[in-house]
């Protein structure tokens, strides 16, 4: 197995863990303030992403991180 196929199975997962997140339903309410810097989080958002706890910023963040 070399590299391009490692990133095919990772893309993959990726995919799939977008999806099932997409598909399942919040457990909470979207914050109206960022969890980690205290922004608002403009409704738009909210309202696109049920859910969310993290302004953009915040988000792509924790998502690098990974």
């Amino acid at each position: 197995m070399d590299d391009a196929d490692r990133a095919g199975i990772e893309q993959e997962r990726l995919e799939k863990a977008f999806l099932t997140k997409r598909t399942t339903p919040p457990s909470r309410p979207s914050a109206t303030q960022c969890i980690e810097c205290d922004v608002d989080i403009p409704q738009k958002r909210r309202q696109l992403l049920p859910g969310v706890q993290m302004c953009v910023e915040c988000q792509t963040l924790s998502e690098n991180k990974r």
